[in-house]
Formats: C-alpha cells, sequence, structure tokens
C-alpha cells in the first residue's frame, strides 16, 4: 500500500461534523423550499429539480471539504500509560475488586422496619 503525505489536512473534529451535518440540511431545506416555489409560480417541475440539484452541489462545496471552521475543536487523547505504571494501577484494581462495597438500599430497608 502506498503511504501518500498529503499537503493539507484531511479530518474534521466532531462538532465540525456536526456543523457540516446540519450546514447540509438546512441547504438542502432552503434551496427545495425556494425550488418548489419557484417551480410552482412558473408552473415547471424542472425548476424545482434544478434548483435542489444546485443545493445539492452549493452543499457538497461547502461540507464535503475539511474547512478550517470545522477543525476548530481538537481532540485531545489521553497520555499513554507507562508500562511501569500499568502494574501499580492493576494491583490497585485487584484490591478494589476483591472488597465488595455495602447495598444501601439493604440497610435503609432494615433501618425503617
Amino acid at each position: 500500500m502506498l503511504d501518500i503525505q498529503w499537503p493539507f489536512p484531511t479530518h474534521m473534529d466532531f462538532r465540525g461534523q456536526k456543523m457540516a451535518e446540519r450546514l447540509f440540511q438546512v441547504i438542502i431545506i432552503l434551496f427545495g423550499i425556494v425550488g418548489f416555489l419557484a417551480g410552482y409560480m412558473m408552473q415547471q417541475f424542472s425548476m424545482t429539480m434544478y434548483s435542489v440539484l444546485f443545493g445539492v452541489l452549493v452543499s457538497a462545496l461547502l461540507t464535503l471539504p475539511p474547512w478550517p471552521m470545522y477543525r476548530n475543536n481538537p481532540v485531545e487523547w489521553q497520555k499513554p500509560i507507562d508500562s511501569n505504571n500499568k502494574e501499580t494501577t492493576t494491583n490497585k484494581n485487584a484490591s478494589s475488586v476483591k472488597s465488595p462495597k455495602k447495598d444501601v438500599r439493604k440497610s435503609k430497608a432494615k433501618k425503617e422496619e
């Protein structure tokens, strides 16, 4: 497989994806409404279809490329755990599993009786 380095970023963050999806929906709906009204006024269904297709083209140009406005909130990844530190955390987790916690609901029910 070829390992190609692209000179431009090819990702969006999660908030950018949400914003692109919302923008796509709004553009399609607006062009659909305008196209329906224009087609109804001119009695041409083709006007409605051309308007909707133009809206799809505009929304694709605005939402498919990863523009900088879609990359404002990068994901912060956790730092990797050190292998020496990993043994101590597994021991801590094992000790907490051995000591079961009390069920608060049972003790409250006994007090009420």
